[in-house]
């Protein structure tokens, strides 16, 4: 079986569109599996956790680690990927000023299908394992791609690797690795985030 990013990402989309509207989610994507976790707190997330369940036809496992309920679900998808939800604490950036909540679910598949060119372009450089970070902040959605090198990998190589398809590409080196952002043709700000592991 070939895994891809790209086939990740519209999986992803899809099982968004099939959602309806959904508390805003915070995605990790890889060629291998969709990580999904839906931000806040109380019976709206896990109502939105609910769907999600329905929609994958995946039981809702409620478990109460140290005191606290947690809501989480594990599901086969097609292609082997792997979906794995559960409900987080909202994130501090959430829903920015006015506490006006601009985005939606709608949204955050768009975006997704948004990015397939480029996302493409990376499964055909076969970079390893590379993630996409995509999270719904509520007034606006990050977009960040994740990528870790090897010994011996060249830092510089791997980041311009990863922007291609962005234009006004700048990377530059980090305690960690190499950081880097450029746009995408929809004109969206791309981030990029080289970890070196050695």
């Amino acid at each position: 079986m070939s895994f891809s990013l790209a086939r990740c990402v519209e999986t992803a989309a899809g099982l968004l569109d099939a959602c309806g509207p959904l508390e805003p989610v915070q995605l990790v994507l890889s060629a291998r599996d969709v990580q999904l976790e839906i931000g806040g707190a109380g019976p709206a997330a896990v109502e939105s956790l609910g769907r999600l369940a329905a929609v994958v036809g995946a039981d809702l496992v409620t478990s109460p680690p140290c005191g606290a309920v947690t809501h989480s679900l594990t599901a086969d998808l097609a292609d082997g990927l792997v979906l794995v939800a559960g409900v987080c604490p909202p994130l501090t950036d959430v829903i920015g000023g006015g506490g006006v909540l601009v985005t939606s679910t709608r949204h955050t598949a768009e975006l997704l299908r948004s990015v397939l060119p480029w996302v493409r372009g990376l499964d055909d450089q076969v970079l390893g394992a590379p993630e996409l970070w995509v999270v719904d902040q509520g007034h606006a959605h990050s977009l960040r791609l994740m990528l870790a090198a090897a010994a011996g990998d060249d830092l510089q190589l791997l980041g311009t690797a990863a922007g291609q398809g962005l234009t006004g590409l700048r990377l530059w080196p980090t305690d960690s690795g190499l950081d880097g952002a450029g746009q995408l043709p929809c004109g969206r700000t791309a981030r990029i985030g080289i970890v070196s592991s050695y």
